[in-house]
């Protein structure tokens, strides 16, 4: 037991399920979900996309998704890549003859068709109880009405201001600045295309208007990116086979590569633990530019309710 008369956080306990997030809307949002008769997987959904919204700094439906989902039940921890592809004309070949031996993380070379949303379309279909007309209703909420920033992301956000300014974000440097702590900001356009998201589900993101804009404003920075590659990555996601070794007794389980998930077991494996299973990082190798961060949810609930969901 730890020292109750210094700083620190106690162990959680619940009875039906818990969430955590690092947004207490996003953990409120999955807590709702929850209640509402949802499992894990519905509940991690519906908290990433508030956290798309309330958290841009760190993450967004522009990003990729990488997930691990134990069932209640099952037995078997399921591994989905949503990392997203590189236009199908990014060869190396083409950047030899342009010159470009390296990418900016700010050159439109640099962006990979987002992974996110066709994700948790597929794990819905495959796991979850709710669809995303339902789950992306809080988002949409938060992007509508506005939400305070919080001291945190203000932080960040102030952080990432010239670069913003360089791309010509401007939607998100209202009256040409960064937001601070307790302003409210809004995002009216990200409102919509998440509406026609949850009325039409990825197609609405990946074909039609939506894809033709990012398409156009990509190409005008010099990217390669055609619609086709966009309603290719409707497609995109995958189940794979999860990393695992046994950790003092416990299993610890990590999306393979192109994922960032054997970082986390190499200092296990480096004092003595084997991997249980692995594949060769050449079985699952795309072209695929990985963000700085991410989202990062955990939901866990009762076996009568749903299972434990990882999701980032």
């Amino acid at each position: 037991m730890r020292d109750h008369q210094l700083p620190g956080r106690s162990p959680v306990y619940a009875t039906h399920g818990m969430a955590a997030t690092s947004m207490p809307a996003a953990t409120l949002t999955a807590l709702d979900v929850l209640r509402a008769g949802g499992n894990a997987l519905d509940a991690a959904v519906a908290a990433t996309a508030v956290l798309c919204v309330i958290e841009p700094q760190s993450t967004g439906i522009g990003g990729d998704c990488f997930c691990l989902y134990a069932p209640a039940g099952a037995g078997k921890v399921f591994a989905l890549n949503g990392s997203g592809r590189a236009p199908a004309a990014a060869t190396i070949d083409w950047y030899e003859q342009h010159g470009i031996a390296a990418l900016e993380n700010t050159s439109a070379h640099a962006v990979t068709v987002p992974g996110a949303i066709n994700a948790w379309e597929t794990l819905l279909k495959a796991h979850g109880r709710k669809g995303l007309d339902e789950l992306l209703q809080p988002a949409i909420r938060f992007a509508a009405d506005g939400w305070p920033v919080h001291p945190v992301v203000a932080w960040s956000w102030k952080r990432l201001e010239a670069k913003l300014r360089k791309n010509g974000t401007h939607a998100f440097l209202p009256n040409g600045v960064a937001p601070n702590a307790g302003d409210i900001f809004r995002n009216p356009a990200l409102a919509e295309t998440l509406r026609s998201v949850a009325r039409h589900g990825a197609k609405a993101f990946y074909e039609g208007a939506v894809a033709a804009d990012i398409v156009a404003t990509l190409r005008a920075r010099g990217g390669l990116h055609t619609e086709e590659d966009f309603a290719a990555g409707l497609a995109n996601a995958e189940f794979v086979e999860p990393l695992s070794l046994n950790w003092r007794g416990y299993d610890v389980y990590q999306c393979p590569p192109n994922g960032q998930g054997m970082i986390a077991l190499r200092p296990q494996r480096a004092i003595g633990c084997g991997l249980q299973s692995a594949q060769h990082a050449q079985d699952h190798q795309r072209n695929h530019t990985l963000p700085v961060r991410r989202a990062l949810v955990h939901v866990v609930a009762s076996p009568t309710r749903s299972s434990s969901s990882r999701s980032r």
